[in-house]
């Protein structure tokens, strides 16, 4: 098996969540200082990506916070596994960060990084939508 970098895994990985359709992409819009396009998760892959996550973190005896860390630090090795469960990490609290600053009341988040994380849970009104 040929090694790849970790840029040639991330494409690698963002290309196969396109095909199974867990994520579209999105242009910025005009005036928000964000230029190009970035890419959104689909209800239906928000609720895959946290099933995967949790089998990602069993299967690698490793938390996802752990491994997002590591990817941040810049720390963590091109392994194929821990590369895309970082950033399934990543994507799942940053779309949940954008969903609930939109106004969208979210449930319990399968899995919390950083400042997300001292946040207080969402009250019994909330509903689990991802």
């Amino acid at each position: 098996m040929e090694l790849k970098n970790k840029d040639e895994l991330k494409t690698e990985i963002l290309q196969s969540w396109l095909r199974s359709a867990w994520v579209y992409p999105m242009r910025s819009p005009e005036g928000s200082g964000q230029e190009g396009v970035y890419m959104r998760l689909t209800p239906g892959g928000r609720l895959k990506m946290r099933r995967r996550i949790g089998e990602l973190e069993a299967q690698l005896g490793v938390k996802g916070t752990e491994v997002a860390d590591q990817e941040e630090a810049g720390t963590l090795p091109a392994e194929r596994d821990k590369v895309e469960l970082a950033m399934m990490v990543q994507a799942y609290t940053s779309e949940r960060r954008f969903i609930q600053s939109q106004g969208t009341p979210l449930g319990t988040a399968a899995i919390e990084l950083g400042e997300a994380a001292g946040e207080e849970p969402p009250g019994p009104a909330a509903t689990p939508a991802g």
